[in-house]
């Protein structure tokens, strides 16, 4: 017996669960098939959990930088128990909002693996045959193995495992400097861990503005987090009751002890046991290819989120469930993810939106930079946290606002509007024009906006320009 739906999703993460509302606002029968909890990685093991716990470690900084100041007279002790136990508690009320949100939208939930074994049907791993017009693959991303010896000795852990310690680590290591290594020793080092990060390339989070990663990288060491970049880690080893990790760096031989190893090495799509290959489905370095409908090589079958090797963020497998729903329901729907705004979790945070400074000076175009320091924005400091800048990049000839990067407390908050200024192709003026509220950080995107127009209220922004040269 077939069972027949309008739409069936397989995956229950950001882009499967939106993609299945989205499909149920549009009045299509719907079923959801996840092999364990709804939410996915980002809600149960990766952008919740972590954010649950940052949110207790900044009450922490607040706790030290009050006790120096001596408005508080000491600095609690930390129950790292129910530092745990109050992350589980926010990830269980989400997820079990959420699975009500779908039982009450009619969207039909199926536990269990599922795979496509031809075009329209789906078939569960409990036998249940599914047929629909519209199949939407939302199976995400898995961290990606790393060619080390020694990585599955005990004491060797993935993020799933770092969210579920019993008692902080004395020394850390974390091999890989991007953005879920950060957040990790963001963590972990105001909790009293030693943390040392290795990375492969020159320098840490890659993705982020070359002036705004060197800024961050300064204040590491005095967070208690070191850092050695240019590595190629070589072994892990037992050593009595730790571990040491060996690695190469200009060709001399190092090694670091740890209690806990932190593999931090990146993810990649998300693809076993679907049965792609038999169908037929296109594929590209083991994600899932689709056009601008996400809709993949075989009619029918569409791709969301990390699986499809994009831009692996929750909020745009959100947005792509959106389109693809709309797709499959007739309304033709095309993506635009190409501004996406992209955070770090980190103390400070950072946030950006747009090309950034290299990736603009290597199109060959003419450009402009201003940069303003948080060091003269009032709430900044009034919160005690004026280590920060607000970097926009102008489109020279244009007049538009081409990239925004931003490094301060909660600037994750701001990005936003910045993110509509580069998609609408908005200009400084645009901004400047517009009246921030008192006191406010987001204050300090019109004062890096009226650099580019010729002077910042309260501090000079400092402003560079770049002519138009051949690429």
């Amino acid at each position: 017996m077939t069972d027949k739906y309008d739409m069936a999703v397989i995956g229950g993460g950001p882009g499967g669960y939106v993609a299945a509302l989205r499909g149920r606002q549009l009045g299509l029968e719907v079923v959801l098939v996840e092999k364990e909890r709804i939410g996915g990685v980002c809600l149960n093991r990766g952008c919740i959990p972590t954010k649950a716990l940052l949110a207790d470690v900044d009450g922490l900084r607040w706790a030290r930088r009050a006790a120096a100041d001596g408005i508080i007279s000491e600095v609690p002790a930390v129950n790292f128990g129910r530092l745990m136990d109050r992350k589980a508690q926010v990830v269980h009320g989400l997820v079990t909002n959420l699975e009500k949100w779908l039982a009450a939208t009619g969207v039909e939930v199926v536990a269990g693996r599922a795979t496509i074994p031809e075009p329209g049907v789906v078939l569960t791993e409990d036998g249940r045959k599914i047929s629909a017009r519209g199949i939407v693959i939302a199976t995400g991303s898995r961290q990606r193995p790393i060619p080390i010896p020694g990585v599955e000795l005990p004491g060797v852990l993935g993020t799933r495992q770092m969210l579920n310690l019993k008692q902080v680590p004395q020394r850390l290591v974390v091999i890989g400097g991007g953005i879920i290594g950060q957040e990790f020793a963001s963590i972990y080092a105001p909790l009293g861990s030693k943390v040392t990060i290795l990375e492969a390339l020159d320098r840490i989070l890659n993705e982020v503005d070359l002036e705004l990663a060197r800024k961050y990288a300064s204040l590491l060491p005095g967070q208690g987090i070191s850092v050695e970049t240019g590595v190629n880690v070589t072994t892990i080893d037992n050593f009595g009751s730790s571990l040491r990790v060996a690695y190469e760096k200009k060709s001399r031989e190092k090694v670091v002890e740890a209690d806990l190893v932190l593999i931090a090495a990146g993810r990649g799509p998300y693809t076993d046991g679907l049965g792609l290959d038999k169908l037929g489905v296109a594929m590209e370095r083991g994600a899932v290819s689709v056009n601008r409908r996400l809709c993949t090589s075989v009619q029918g079958i569409y791709a969301v989120g990390d699986v499809t090797g994009r831009k692996m963020l929750a909020h745009v497998a959100s947005y792509h469930g959106e389109i693809a729903a709309e797709n499959i329901s007739g309304i033709e729907t095309l993506s635009e993810d190409d501004i996406v705004p992209s955070c770090v979790f980190t103390h400070p945070q950072i946030a950006w939106v747009g090309p950034t400074e290299e990736q603009v000076a290597a199109s060959g175009r003419g450009f402009r930079t201003a940069v303003f320091s948080l060091s003269a924005n009032g709430k900044a400091l009034a919160m005690g946290e004026a280590r920060g800048w607000v970097k926009l990049i102008e489109d020279s000839e244009e007049g538009v606002l081409l990239g925004a990067h931003l490094m301060g407390p909660d600037v994750s908050e701001l990005i936003g509007e910045l993110s509509l200024a580069v998609r609408k192709r908005l200009s400084a003026k645009d901004v400047a024009d517009t009246i921030h509220a008192h006191p406010t950080l987001s204050e300090a995107v019109r004062e890096a906006a009226l650099g580019l127009l010729g002077g910042s209220i309260h501090a000079a922004s400092r402003v560079k320009s770049f002519g138009r040269r051949p690429i």
